[in-house]
């Protein structure tokens, strides 16, 4: 579908209906490829990341962060961590600085938090973490006993990030292991590790340029819970750490699935099939010029069949075997003159045909504009090309060679 053959003049041998008809179906096609275009930006911007999915080997993982709240006031009096050291388990107590405890005076709630150390990771030697929570007051009959349970991945802890400071992944994970404990009670937390990466915003990235990528982690966690053997201990309850596994964590990557680069490769469909929706209806170029439109539709077969009729007149070729079809003389029963008359007719035939229907006239128009104007001088081809041009004229002006002719063909 060329917009500058079609722009041009139209050819003498169609109707100028037709004409028409093709500029409004070109105006419709680009129209609808305009709205195409629209759509697939739009969805671009719009596009929200996927999440892909992976796995990868790590040599531990840290334990998490919890942070407990109660009306009570309650504290961590013991915390251990077991480790194996060839096959034979060690308790040892954690440093005092990952305990804490403070009072808040606006909520009227004691907190607790358990923060590991730097230093602490969960590997093939340390198995687990144990807690040991004690509620400091008498337990009152119609007060709420319950400690509340917040837990996040220690080296992504947003307990204090404040509610304005929060992402949309912030928010996601926010309350995503939460519990309720109670006293007398043994819990098993088991939890595993997840690394998110975030692409970070730019512009680049709707081009389909590599993102950069902000890391954040948090944990998936599950807690089971029984009652203590000991029934008499109302004010303690046992609290268990380890993950599921140590080795191995998910990793979530977002992935930019609509970009403007997949966008141009849609384009490149699109136009494809309108240029064959066009071809189709009107001919691909020309040297398929008629489609479905010209041969079949609306009497336009007709019509362009008269305007060849009334445009082009027969092409008289020669007719060697058969002398007596009126238009396809025999070139012995011709004179030398008609011969002349009948093939200027006939190159003329041709060259009107050939300049509408299979010759790109308007491209060698645009070499013979742009050509140097001392081409032909400089180039020593083109003088041989003016002999001979000059030679083959000399020939036929001469009266020895048109008597030879009209003797030869007589």
């Amino acid at each position: 579908m060329n917009l500058r053959d079609l722009l041009n003049k139209q050819r003498r041998s169609e109707p100028t209906i037709l004409l028409g008809l093709k500029i409004f179906t070109m105006i419709m096609l680009m129209a609808c490829l305009t709205g195409y275009l629209a759509v697939l930006i739009i969805d671009v911007k719009q596009d929200a990341p996927i999440i892909k999915t992976s796995f990868a080997n790590v040599d531990g993982v840290p334990p998490p962060a919890l942070h407990f709240s109660a009306s009570y006031n309650f504290s961590i009096d013991i915390c251990s961590q077991g480790y194996f050291v060839n096959n034979i388990y060690n308790a040892i107590d954690c440093s005092p600085d990952d305990k804490g405890a403070y009072y808040d005076l606006e909520t009227n709630l004691y907190f607790v938090t358990y923060k590991p150390s730097p230093n602490v990771i969960f590997n093939s030697s340390l198995s687990s973490v144990i807690l040991t929570l004690t509620i400091n007051e008498d337990i009152q009959d119609g007060k709420n006993s319950y400690i509340n349970l917040m837990a996040y991945d220690s080296e992504y802890d947003m307990y204090y990030k404040k509610i304005v400071d929060l992402t949309v992944y912030d928010n996601s994970i926010a309350t995503l292991n939460r519990y309720t404990i109670e006293p007398a009670m043994t819990y098993d937390f088991s939890y595993s590790r997840i690394v998110r990466d975030i692409i970070v915003p730019s512009w680049m990235n709707d081009f389909g340029v590599p993102p950069t990528y902000d890391q954040k982690s948090n944990i998936e966690s599950t807690l089971i819970g029984g009652p203590l053997p000991d029934k008499s201990m109302t004010n303690i309850m046992s609290f268990k750490i380890q993950p599921k596994s140590n080795s191995v964590i998910q990793v979530d990557s977002e992935v930019r699935s609509k970009t403007y680069l997949s966008g141009l490769g849609l384009m490149g469909g699109a136009w494809g099939l309108t240029v064959a929706i066009y071809s189709f209806l009107f001919g691909a170029d020309t040297l398929r010029p008629w489609g479905a439109v010209q041969l079949y539709c609306c009497g336009f077969s007709r019509l362009a069949q008269k305007k060849l009729r009334t445009t082009l007149p027969t092409i008289p070729f020669f007719d060697t075997i058969n002398p007596d079809v009126k238009n396809h003389p025999s070139r012995r029963a011709l004179s030398l003159a008609e011969q002349n008359e009948l093939i200027l007719a006939r190159i003329d035939s041709l060259e009107l045909f050939l300049q509408e229907y299979v010759v790109d006239v308007h491209y060698l128009d645009d070499i013979r504009r742009n050509k140097p104007p001392n081409s032909t001088i400089n180039n020593p081809n083109n003088q041989e090309i003016q002999d001979s041009k000059g030679e083959f004229e000399y020939i036929n002006m001469s009266p020895t060679y048109s008597s030879t002719s009209t003797v030869t063909q007589q």
